[in-house]
């Protein structure tokens, strides 16, 4: 124990607490126990681990302890589920490419949500110049028609406490992060899916065909690029396996510059300046499209509660069929934000 560091009274209600001020478990505890109360490197630590370091619990390798330390004391039992959502969430954001598609994030307490849409044309965007006394041209929010789904992903986290109790705690973290990277991909596919198909309201991504069947060469990138009407551009392609190849081994990707960034970081750039991502679920994503965006109005992603886990059974150490879980939706922003090539077509 660190005499240092502000000591807290932890109970279970904590959640239940947190949960009904909107917050995280770690948001309640900074309220509680203010970073801003303490300097050097305790100021540098979460409240979450700084409740770890007063109990004495080390989740970090090499000398991580065994899993059943968290259960030493009732305090440190009350800890475990947040220590199971932070694994979770730290192997989504791992795998997760949200980060490249959302623009921004809304919490809500319900399952169901109506956004917000204003209309695409240009004309009704301009700011216009008006004669002394006339009235302003209108541009007009509403909410949409139809309402946005949210959907739960979730996986069931099967293991005794006997089987996990003396296993060191970065091994657990491993297998948690893991369960995340999953919740990521299942999570990603699902956005990916809402761009595509649309939100529900008449707002599915109309495509541009090549200009030769099959054919996936710098023009068409520009083309791409210039779909794009004033006010957006392309700051994201998303690809496949097989036109991540066709794009990486373009002339002008092969710029000894940009060469040379993609071998030192891995990072990979696309020729028209925009991020190259990744995505190889092809179930979502045809093989042979190319998806643009622009990320500052893309997706508005919609949650509620963040990761959820059982937080009583973890507590009380009962592990068995134990669910985490996360109740998440997509909406579109703004549909001009969107473009894409179909590069196989009849």
């Amino acid at each position: 124990m660190k005499p240092s560091i502000k000591e807290l009274k932890l109970e279970k209600e904590m959640y239940e607490e947190a949960r009904l001020k909107g917050k995280t478990f770690s948001a309640l505890l900074e309220e509680l126990d203010p970073s801003e109360e303490y300097s050097g490197e305790l100021a540098k630590l979460s409240p979450f681990e700084r409740r770890l370091a007063y109990q004495g619990v080390k989740v970090a390798p090499p000398n991580a302890d065994v899993l059943q330390k968290f259960f030493a004391s009732t305090a440190s039992a009350v800890l475990f589920p947040e220590y199971v959502a932070s694994q979770v969430q730290a192997g989504m954001l791992a795998a997760s490419i949200l980060p490249d598609l959302v623009a921004t994030t809304t919490n809500i307490d319900s399952h169901t949500y109506k956004k917000l849409k204003m209309a695409e044309s240009e004309a009704d965007r301009q700011l216009q110049e008006i004669a002394e006394g006339a009235q302003l041209p209108t541009t007009t929010l509403q909410t949409a028609e139809h309402a946005v789904e949210l959907r739960k992903f979730g996986r069931l986290l099967k293991a005794s406490y006997e089987a996990l109790r003396l296993q060191r705690i970065n091994v657990v973290s491993v297998f948690l992060q893991r369960i995340g990277a999953q919740l990521a991909i299942d999570e990603s596919d699902w956005a990916l899916s809402v761009i595509l198909d649309g939100d529900g309201n008449s707002n599915a991504l109309v495509d541009t065909d090549s200009e030769v069947s099959g054919t996936l060469d710098y023009d068409e990138m520009i083309r791409l690029y210039l779909a794009f009407t004033n006010g957006y551009r392309l700051t994201t392609i998303v690809v496949g396996d097989t036109l991540i190849r066709t794009l990486l081994n373009m002339t002008e990707f092969k710029d000894p510059e940009a060469g040379f960034g993609f071998q030192k970081t891995g990072e990979l750039i696309s020729p028209v300046g925009a991020n190259l991502v990744r995505w190889t679920s092809a179930a979502v994503l045809p093989s042979d499209y190319v998806l643009g965006l622009d990320k500052r109005f893309a997706l508005e992603q919609i949650t509620e509660h963040g990761v959820i886990t059982e937080v009583d059974r973890l507590i009380d150490r009962q592990l068995e069929q134990t669910a985490v879980s996360k109740w998440t939706g997509f909406a579109k922003l703004h549909d001009a934000a969107f473009q894409a090539i179909d590069v196989t077509h009849t």
